[in-house]
């Protein structure tokens, strides 16, 4: 894969970030409305795109390989999260706060708003197969150890198996994931009505990240060494392990980019929301989210590039 096509996928996705900035900077859309775009995709945009995803007829050899990458995907994050603590210790990272802000930075990526939209640009509808496999892995970690990074490790844990598996993204797979095993489906009208929710992913998912650019000051994001340590590890040292890992890998070579795709989006919209609800510095994780998200026009059609030259 040459750097022109995702570089240029990437750059679509930043110029709708650009009309979500200026709708916020000229007064169209407020919070208020972000908050209710935010639901959108979270509760049907999203899934719908999981469920057109598995409308297709039924194939062994591909549930397989699904369940293979879900088990990779598990692994990528129990070794991310290692590499996480590794780097971001206490000597290096005295402020308790940065540090949960920066480990957490490193270890869940934005898979979802940039992840998902990204692979069904580059890949289609069977990158997408396994793009959502890797957000259903994101979701079981980020529900459990994610949640637990800020003070919640008290939680009992059927209340964290219910967080698990009473959201949108698993539920969507528990529907879809049935329909496609047993070859079932949507008839018209609905299906048409999952494909218009499905296309509004790409557009609304960068107005969104694009807004929430626009409510912070850029201007004071590039003077702190912190940033640039959690930027460095989310852009650059992740997707380079991952890049060496998933080539020793002998798995579908469209998973094995989809993969790839995830794990080199930048930091997670989750670490500020998880900031904002626990009364963490969600200054300094906004600024994590802005410059991750703002580099990766380069860093993540680069990674890409790197992997399809070492893999081809």
């Amino acid at each position: 894969m040459g750097f022109t096509v995702p570089a240029t996928q990437v750059a679509i996705m930043f110029g709708l970030m650009a009309v979500g900035w200026v709708a916020y900077r000229a007064k169209w859309l407020r919070t208020e409305a972000l908050h209710g775009l935010t639901n959108l995709l979270l509760f049907l945009v999203a899934p719908a795109v999981t469920i057109q995803a598995f409308q297709r007829p039924f194939d062994a050899g591909r549930l397989r390989t699904i369940g293979i990458v879900f088990v990779i995907d598990l692994v990528a994050f129990a070794i991310t999260i290692a590499v996480a603590r590794v780097l971001m210790n206490r000597r290096w990272v005295p402020d308790p706060a940065k540090r949960v802000a920066l480990q957490f930075g490193t270890v869940y990526s934005n898979a979802g708003f940039i992840g998902i939209p990204l692979t069904q640009a580059l890949l289609g509808s069977d990158g997408v197969f396994y793009a959502v496999t890797y957000v259903a892995a994101y979701t079981v970690y980020v529900w459990t150890h994610g949640i637990s990074m800020f003070g919640h490790a008290h939680v009992r844990r059927s209340m964290k198996l219910r967080r698990v598996l009473l959201n949108p993204g698993i539920i969507s797979i528990l529907i879809a994931l049935p329909l496609y095993i047993v070859s079932v489906h949507i008839p018209t009208p609905a299906s048409d009505v999952v494909g218009y929710l499905a296309a509004m992913n790409t557009p609304l998912s960068m107005i969104v990240v694009g807004v929430n650019l626009a409510t912070f000051s850029l201007r004071t994001i590039f003077s702190d060494h912190l940033v640039w340590l959690g930027v460095f590890a989310r852009n650059l040292l992740v997707p380079g392990i991952f890049i060496v890992l998933l080539g020793l890998l002998p798995i579908d070579p469209v998973a094995k980019m989809a993969i790839l795709i995830s794990v080199s989006t930048p930091v997670g919209a989750m670490l500020v929301i998880f900031s904002v609800r626990h009364d963490q510095n969600t200054e300094f994780a906004t600024r994590l989210l802005c410059l991750s998200t703002l580099l990766c026009v380069v860093t993540l059609p680069l990674a890409l590039v790197v992997a399809g030259r070492l893999w081809g």
